[in-house]
């Protein structure tokens, strides 16, 4: 037996041990013989030996030609040009063998025969010569024909790896320059009469490929039998050409768009095409969607397929409809039926091109234009469409196993009437607030008053209606809202329609500041849901809103108000959410409660909180109710500072001082006693960030106690929590010391205990077992090293942090990932344009930068924190200390550790990082190309020498290592010479561009089939 006849015989086996053995260890076994196979250089005789044996099963055949395929994909350059035409010569052969079938087996060795000519320039004519070997026998046509539909597809198949030239020239000469040649043979293929029964579905199959390629004009078809194809083929049974001829026609339509570039012939014939060909076609389609059965029986598919169309002609057509109503008048009947349907997600489709209709009215109609008239009436029928579409099933709250609806289908449900909202919006828009409103408020009021009695659903969704539309009602409407909220006080008990009725109240909040007779009313009626549990979360949102915009009509209330919130929260009825809601609509009133009673409010509210904590940290011990109770006060607490505004009322700013003081030990000892409790120090840490961001200059005399407290929590517990409130230290240090080098000392400490913390913690845990902490970490040291660049890099332990950031690469957790990925950038970017800019003015003199400003970032000053009471303590100057830019360190650690760097970049680029990773990495790997190629260099003032090699050394030693079934020899080299080539002209973006290309391409190769 010849070595090639046992390599068949081993492909043979080990696909019958894959598909028909029981053994699913054998089967795992022979999965992986035969992916290592694929990569071999026996792989193409072999395979191309099997197509050849006649007596050979179709698995086995279709499994060689998939091979050949990939190897075409992958490993084009083993062959030489000479070896790729006795390929295709032999793949002609083997599909000539094929053409009565299996399908699988033609669609394979056409796929191969499409890959071969988009690499092969030395097959100049791929067109011509197929249709020379298959269109004379009318049994291989349907080969002929598969061949031209796979070709647009596999020249832009991003597995391929061309230049960018190449593409473009090879590109040209397979479709573009024949794509009338296609014309000519599809047309033919129609009129021949001894052809396959099939062959009119694969000529639509074969011109919608070319269609959708964009190589097919409107003007090259719209005399041919190919546009009556296509619409003709809708009224097919059979699925599979209906989806066809549906893509068939949406891309003759996407043809027909207008383009700011259309000369005025071009335009007018477009305009021509619409009006007299595709208007008419359309309008028979949207006859016989309404008289579909397949439709009317809820056929998802043939739903779509529809909507796509109408959706496709109305985006494409928008501004014809809107100028020449009398044409599209039909169409657009059309788009409204399609909204009538019941597949929420078909009519998804179509909500982009209402949004585009009501912008259109409105940019070229005029109120009184009889167009603009047209479409009001178009938009009124779609509001009353929508509320239907918003109606809850009836199966919503039903048990799944009683036939109601997933957890999964309620979720998309809610989210599709948020979505379908935004269309209410435009209908308001378009129609008129006060005509807008009428039609849920109709609904409404027959619900409640009418003789028959509605469903609870048919006046939520009125309600839900009425919520959606507030983005778009004026504050000043008084018309139909006068209506609507006088409505709500005879309004049924339902707790889902006090629910709803609840949170329309909240929605139009800024509407009762200017109709403030109705904050009494409002409030009680919110007040009143309280007592409910399942309108509890609605109201504590409502009277979030309504406390934010009316409460100078409310800070009367206030006693009232926090003696009612005391009951409430006694009561246990409201989830800690809703008392967090609650507790920040306080704060907005207490905000306009004027003095004497400001300083009053406050400590009515913030004392009962500090005496109860108090008592609680007193315990000897905490079970868990204890610990879900400190971590609420802490919550609600903290959200009242941050909502709470008393800027100029120093009575009030002296008790908040006084209060924030107090609680400090307070929460130290919380710290001391619950620090390692995940809930209670999460409530801990946002409570000190609203300090800090909020209160910095209250802070200020204690703030070493704060970064001492954040670091031991870090030092005891290890929890990522803490490192998330060091960054948020850092994002403020400048407001929290009278001079900024003190806050850069002092913020500069706390990263370096917190750094040595996390490096005793990383040395005895794998960082894909942490992988938050070590997300955490990486930032704060992302944002150190942006913040205070000479500080952190000239820290005792960065060589360390430098070290533990590149094991860190080795994480695989997305986040994790990226954390890392962002913290080297922060690191090695600046550094190689400090060098670039050295290089250019020849000097070595190092660049002075702020602690942001090296990256371009404003001056401290000018990052004040967005908190009102902060904002007038930080507009005054302050004098920023530069410090000079650590370049030389940062080119010592790069020369010392850059291989072990490098090696974790280029692995991580060839198998670990996520794919939305690779590019950033990618940046990563050419700056510390560029750093350790120049900056041993500039700062030794050699400006006139060559940059090193030695990333080129670096990524040799790494590629040996790299087996050649993975990346072939061939490519090894090519890459070593891009890279050298590149990093000796400095061409930095071009070095980033190979190493994108490598990851690319090794992707693909070992996988992208996986």
């Amino acid at each position: 037996m010849s070595n090639q006849q046992q390599s068949v015989s081993e492909v043979i086996n080990a696909l019958n041990s894959l598909y028909q053995g029981s053994d699913l260890v054998g089967r795992e076994q022979a999965n992986t013989w035969l992916e290592r196979f694929q990569n071999t250089t026996e792989a193409w005789t072999t395979s191309d030996a099997i197509l050849g044996t006649a007596e050979l099963g179709p698995e086995t055949k279709v499994f060689a030609a998939q091979t050949l395929r990939n190897k075409i994909i992958n490993d084009f350059s083993e062959i030489g040009e000479q070896g790729a035409l006795s390929l295709r010569d032999s793949l002609v052969t083997h599909l000539r063998n094929a053409r009565r079938g299996p399908q699988p087996l033609i669609t394979q060795l056409c796929l191969s025969l499409a890959d071969l000519a988009v690499q092969l320039g030395a097959w100049t004519n791929p067109f011509v010569d197929m249709t020379s070997s298959f269109l004379s026998d009318p049994e291989s046509v349907s080969c002929l024909l598969e061949f031209l539909a796979v070709l647009p597809e596999e020249v832009l198949n991003e597995r391929i790896v061309l230049t960018s030239d190449f593409f473009r020239q090879r590109s040209n000469e397979l479709l573009t320059n024949r794509a009338g040649d296609l014309i000519q043979l599809l047309v033919q293929c129609l009129q021949q009469t001894d052809l396959k029964p099939d062959t009119h579905t694969r000529v639509l199959v074969c011109f919608t490929s070319w269609l959708k390629n964009g190589e097919i004009t409107l003007v090259m078809v719209q005399n041919t039998p190919l546009l009556e194809l296509a619409f003709a083929a809708l009224k097919a049974d059979d699925d599979s050409l209906f989806d066809t001829a549906v893509d068939a026609v949406c891309g003759i339509i996407y043809e027909t768009r207008s383009e700011n570039d259309d000369d005025p012939n071009s335009a007018q014939a477009k305009n021509a095409t619409v009006e007299r060909v595709l208007v008419p076609q359309l309008n028979g389609i949207a006859t016989q969607m309404r008289g579909d059965q397949n439709v009317a029986d809820g056929d998802e598919e043939r739903i779509r397929g529809y909507c796509r169309i109408f959706a496709e002609a109305g985006d494409a057509w928008v501004q014809r409809m809107v100028l020449n109503m009398g044409v599209f008048e039909g169409l657009v009947s059309a788009l409204v039926d399609c909204m009538r349907l019941e597949s929420l997600d078909a009519i998804a489709m179509l909500f982009d091109f209402w949004n585009n209709l009501a912008d259109r009215t409105l940019e070229y109609t005029a109120s009184c234009d009889p167009a603009r008239r047209s479409l009001v009436t178009v938009f009124e029928t779609i509001i009353d469409i929508i509320i239907i579409h918003l109606k809850y099933p009836a199966t919503y709250d039903t048990n799944e196993m009683r036939g109601g609806m997933t957890a999964k289908e309620r979720d998309e449900f809610r989210e599709f009437r948020h979505n379908i909202g935004d269309v209410l919006k435009d209908c308001v828009c378009v129609v008129g607030q006060s005509k807008a409103l009428l039609h849920p408020y109709n609904i409404i009021v027959a619900g409640i008053e009418g003789n028959v009695q509605l469903p609870w659903q048919d006046i939520e969704a009125a309600l839900f209606a009425l919520r959606a539309m507030g983005a778009e009602i004026s504050p000043s409407e008084n018309e139909m809202l006068p209506k609507i909220m006088d409505m709500f006080a005879r309004f049924p008990p339902h707790p889902k329609l006090r629910y709803a009725a609840t949170l329309v109240i909240g929605r139009y909040t800024e509407w009762t500041y200017e109709h403030p007779q109705y904050v009494q009313f409002q409030l009680n009626y919110i007040a009143e849901g309280f007592k409910m549990r399942e309108v509890a979360a609605a109201s504590a949102q409502s009277l979030k809103f309504l406390c934010q915009d009316c409460a100078r009509f409310l800070a009367e209330h206030w006693a009232d108000l926090l003696k009612f919130f005391n009951e409430i929260v006694s009561s246990n009825t409201l989830d800690e959410g809703d008392v967090i809601e609650f507790s920040e609509a306080l704060a907005h009133v207490v905000s306009a409660v004027p003095e004497p009673s400001t300083s009053s409010a406050i400590e009515s509210f913030c004392m009962p909180v500090g005496q109860e904590l108090g008592a609680l940290l007193q315990k000897p011990e905490f079970g868990e109710s204890e610990k879900q109770r400190i971590s609420l006060l802490l919550d609600r607490l903290g959200v009242f500072l941050r909502f709470l505004y008393v800027e100029n009322n120093e009575p009030a700013e002296m008790l908040l001082s006084r209060i924030i003081n107090e609680s400090w030990p307070l929460v130290n000892l919380t710290l001391q006693r619950l620090g390692s409790d995940t809930l209670v120090s999460e409530s801990v840490a946002k409570f000190v960030r609203v300090l800090v961001e909020f209160y910095p200059n209250v802070l200020r005399p204690i703030v070493p106690q704060v970064v001492d407290a954040a670091v031991a929590g870090f030092q005891q517990t290890g929890l990522g929590i803490y490192l998330w409130l060091g960054r948020r230290i850092l994002n403020v240090h400048h407001n929290l010391a009278a001079e900024e080098s003190i806050s850069l000392q002092l913020v500069t400490q706390m990263v370096e205990k917190m750094s040595e913390a996390a490096l005793a913690l990383f040395q005895g845990t794998q960082f894909s077992d942490i992988p938050e902490t070590t997300e955490d970490y990486f930032r704060l040291v992302e944002r150190a090293v942006e913040t205070a660049p000479g500080y952190i890099i000239n820290m005792l332990t960065f060589p360390y942090v430098f070290q533990a950031a590149i094991a860190a690469l080795e994480v695989n957790q997305f986040h994790a990932q990226l954390s890392v990925i962002n913290a080297w950038s922060q690191i090695l970017n600046p550094t190689k344009r400090h060098i670039r800019m050295m290089h250019s003015s020849r000097s070595t003199t190092q660049i002075a930068s702020s602690p942001a400003g090296a990256q371009g970032a404003p001056p401290p000053s000018a990052v004040a924190g967005s908190s009102p009471a902060s904002s007038s303590r930080t507009q005054h100057h302050r004098n920023i200390r530069l410090d000079t830019y650590p370049v030389e360190q940062i080119v010592d650690l790069c020369v010392k550790h850059g291989f072990d760097l490098s090696v974790k970049l280029l692995y991580g680029l060839m198998r670990q990082f996520d794919r939305e990773a690779v590019s950033d990495a990618a940046d990563v790997l050419t700056s510390l190309t560029a750093i350790v190629s120049e900056g041993p260099l500039v700062t030794k003032a050699q400006f006139d020498a060559p940059p090193l090699p030695t990333m080129c050394e670096w990524v040799q030693a790494i590629l040996s290592q790299v087996p050649d079934n993975n990346y072939s020899a061939a490519d090894k080299q090519a890459l070593l010479k891009a890279l050298d080539e590149h990093i000796q002209g400095r061409h930095w973006l071009r070095v980033k561009a190979v190493v994108n290309d490598f990851a690319a391409a090794f992707w693909r190769r070992n996988l992208g089939n996986k």
